[in-house]
């Protein structure tokens, strides 16, 4: 749990990397596992949001 939030609380550009990774992921479950796939956007979206506040604000 430590790592997950150490992820979390780590650089910006790990998080929108992360988000990128999970939207790629996804990509590949979209045909037959779409709650997944709804649920894996919903996360990279979320990440990547919090991920770009986070860089904006760094600056």
């Amino acid at each position: 749990m430590n790592k997950v939030l150490d992820i979390i609380k780590g650089s910006p550009i790990k998080l929108i990397l992360i988000a990128l990774g999970f939207v790629g992921i996804s990509h590949f479950l979209q045909k037959p596992f779409p709650n997944i796939f709804m649920g894996l956007r919903l996360l990279a979206f979320i990440l990547l949001v919090y991920g770009v506040i986070r860089l904006i604000d760094r600056k």
